[in-house]
């Protein structure tokens, strides 16, 4: 499915049929997704948790989450389209990628390199398996589950796109290191924004109750959050910089990303609140009767 969004504006292939059949392979994924959207959407709109068997907060976060993420892969179906058709390479991924390539330093180089390095599929998604395994210690086995399958999904979401896509990345000699897979969707930009979105949230979730310090505990929570946004799109924008990948390869692996947060975060909240109604002292369920 090669040139899905590969070449320039007026740079066509010799053989019309193999460019027909890719521009309609490239719009396969883009009716893919849409089709994601609109069943996240349904399922929100539906969604219904019988009343008095969780609490209303927690019945309320599965629906708003649905909500968020089909907003999220609707977002990515639209940079999908732009792709398919395209246009955005001469709308934006060109301009974007010359102004980087012209603005290069050795020392923004370095950072950029060494977010790369440590902002990779395998260490962010690593950090959130982490995580994981920090939460089934302190007894929120519910939400470590949920954190491990959101970190394979994430994993699978990635290789599924770019071998269904096929996008060839930017110019070699735009490229300041060396990547040999394909370029749509940025895994480095999704994985990191589901990894480090798990794994502020794995925090948040561990940072010990205090009502005497209220204020200290909400710059703690602000704190981390901002941490975490700022690392995410920090490795996001050290791929463009780079030259391996195209705005938009960056911006639906941000966008994919959070889909997926939304709906791991959903997910734990409604089953951490069922656990508890099974077991309120301690938030798990009671053991099987002997």
């Amino acid at each position: 499915m090669s040139g899905f969004g590969d070449t320039p504006s007026g740079a066509r292939r010799a053989d019309d049929g193999w460019e027909e059949r890719d521009v309609a392979a490239g719009w396969w994924i883009v009716v893919g997704t849409a089709v994601v959207a609109l069943v996240l959407l349904v399922a929100a709109l539906g969604c219904r948790v019988r009343r008095g068997s969780v609490p209303a907060g927690a019945a309320a976060t599965l629906p708003v989450a649905l909500g968020a993420a089909a907003v999220l892969v609707a977002l990515a179906c639209g940079v999908f389209a732009l792709v398919a058709d395209d246009g955005a390479l001469g709308s934006t991924d060109a301009p974007v990628l010359a102004w980087l390539v012209g603005h290069r330093t050795p020392a923004w180089t370095g950072v950029a390199e060494t977010a790369s390095l440590l902002g990779g599929t395998v260490g962010t998604g690593g950090l959130a398996v982490v995580s994981a395994v920090v939460l089934w210690w302190r007894g929120r086995p519910a939400r470590a589950v949920v954190w491990v399958v959101a970190v394979l999904v994430g994993s699978l979401t990635i290789r599924g796109l770019k071998g269904a896509v096929e996008r060839p990345r930017p110019p070699v000699a735009t490229r300041v290191t060396v990547e040999t897979s394909t370029s749509l969707p940025s895994g480095h930009s999704l994985m990191a924004v589901l990894g480090l979105g798990l794994t502020v949230a794995a925090v948040l979730a561990l940072l010990p109750p205090d009502s005497r310090r209220g204020g200290a505990r909400a710059w703690t929570r602000a704190a981390t959050v901002l941490v975490g946004a700022v690392l995410a799109v920090g490795i996001g924008v050290s791929r463009a910089y780079l030259g391996v990948h195209w705005t938009t390869d960056v911006l639906a692996g941000w966008l994919l990303g959070g889909a997926l947060l939304s709906l791991a975060l959903g997910c734990a909240v409604l089953l951490e609140a069922r656990a508890a109604e099974i077991h309120p002292s301690e938030g798990v369920p009671a053991p099987p009767l002997r």
